[in-house]
């Protein structure tokens, strides 16, 4: 059963409706269930003989080849032909010249193919230009950086050649909530899996988030205790290096600077990679976008899965092989209290803009992340950071989120006063958020001040 991918549905149809389309591209993260969605799909219209399914399992060229032959013979009133045939080039075209028509051709994990045969991109650039007739093809990758490369470089064969785009996303959220209705629940599962379809759907075989847990990244023998150096692997070459700049980001955002240092890495040489992890959407730059300098970018895991693990996983590999689940109190302690709260001010952040069109925020903002800047409080100068800044030409919405069970009192709605007085609003109409998972107190509760916006449901 598929879960919340209508509208992804709905592009699929679309494709295939429309006569003029003739290629499409799926990608996103691996485990996201491209290869799920797609299937529904061929299984819908493969009763009319519409789809043919195609795997890539190797990076062999002629074994590729090979297995895609096999998937045709069906079709074919005689195999003789096509099996003389020695380039996907050839095939498309003698499929085209016998006729065989009106077909949506789907090649699932095609960087597999292209990832060792420099030409094949090109070879099917042809294909699409000119070796389809009337049928059309859909390309599917887990390989972000290619596909990404092929859809949005010009430089790239197959730029500009599709006519429909799908990055399948992880679940938000909300979907998430939707399959764990405690509250709790719903944030744990989500700090964990980022919304990563296979990871939330695991978590639905057990009873409990804590017995998920234990089994999944508590144990050696769990499937996600190494999943995240796993997916690594099957992207990047200098491993050891990746996952040391991943470490040293674990526990909180990091400028370049900070990152190079501790890594012991030159500063100008640290950027290729960070650029890569943010190619792979495992990385994000965290800007502060009412910074007057145009300086002082901060880098994030922005997949959970990954900050999960290397915060608290990788750390700590010889405590889980040794003890398994009995190490679940020591590990996830005060800093993971503390990574709740990071996510759930993610949360926070991604909701602001639900928050505009439902009129909880008096405007729709067009720009949403957090501030850190130098405030002053007894006289001196410290650094600080406000969790929460949206914002449009007129307003602006600074807040604070707190995930804990205690309610929110003015005690934190005057701290947050204090801090706005060294945002430079520019003029902005300025409001004050406080997002609190437990509530809050009735002296905050009866605050009549329409410049204060309370927010304890997401």
């Amino acid at each position: 059963m598929l879960y919340f991918r209508e509208e992804e549905r709905k592009l699929l149809d679309q494709f295939a409706q429309h006569s003029s389309n003739r290629a499409m591209a799926v990608y996103g993260r691996r485990r996201t269930g491209k290869t799920a969605l797609v299937l529904d799909f061929f299984h819908d219209h493969d009763a009319g003989n519409q789809c043919v399914y195609f795997q890539c399992a190797s990076f062999d060229y002629d074994l590729c080849l090979i297995d895609f032959k096999q998937v045709l013979h069906p079709l074919l009133p005689d195999t003789l032909v096509i099996d003389q045939l020695t380039t996907f080039r050839q095939v498309f075209q003698y499929l085209s010249q016998i006729r065989v028509e009106h077909r949506i051709f789907i090649i699932d994990e095609f960087p597999f193919l292209a990832k060792k045969n420099e030409d094949v991109t090109a070879e099917f650039q042809w294909i699409i230009d000119h070796g389809l007739g009337t049928n059309k093809i859909i390309l599917l990758g887990s390989s972000l950086s290619f596909m990404k490369r092929q859809i949005g470089d010009r430089e790239a064969p197959l730029y500009g050649r599709f006519d429909k785009v799908l990055e399948l996303l992880p679940f938000s959220f909300e979907n998430v909530h939707a399959l764990f209705p405690v509250f709790e629940d719903a944030v744990a599962v989500y700090a964990r899996t980022g919304g990563v379809a296979q990871y939330v759907m695991l978590y639905k075989n057990y009873p409990s988030v804590m017995e998920a847990d234990a089994a999944l990244f508590f144990t050696p023998y769990g499937q996600l205790f190494q999943e995240a150096e796993n997916l690594l692997m099957q992207e990047v070459r200098e491993v050891t290096t990746y996952m040391t700049i991943l470490r040293t980001i674990g526990t909180g955002e990091k400028e370049s600077g900070q990152i190079a240092d501790k890594c012991g890495m030159d500063p100008r040489a640290v950027f290729t990679y960070l650029n890569k992890l943010i190619d792979l959407d495992i990385l994000s730059v965290v800007a502060n976008p009412l910074s007057p300098k145009q300086k002082g970018k901060r880098y994030m895991i922005s997949d959970l899965l990954y900050r999960f693990h290397f915060s608290f996983i990788d750390p700590r590999v010889s405590m889980i092989t040794v003890t398994q689940e009995k190490a679940i109190p020591y590990i996830l302690n005060h800093q993971y209290s503390e990574y709740l709260g990071f996510v759930y001010e993610s949360i926070i952040r991604t909701q602001c803009f639900h928050y505009g069109l439902r009129n909880i925020l008096p405007f729709m903002p067009f720009t949403v992340g957090k501030w850190w800047g130098n405030i002053q409080e007894d006289g001196v100068w410290k650094e600080s950071e406000i969790d929460v800044i949206a914002f449009d030409d007129q307003h602006l919405v600074i807040g604070e989120c707190k995930y804990r069970n205690k309610a929110v009192g003015t005690q934190e709605l005057k701290l947050l006063q204090e801090k706005g007085v060294f945002v430079q609003s520019k003029g902005r109409e300025l409001f004050y958020l406080l997002a609190s998972k437990s509530g809050f107190t009735e002296e905050v509760q009866t605050v009549s001040d329409d410049h204060v916006i309370l927010i304890d449901q997401i």
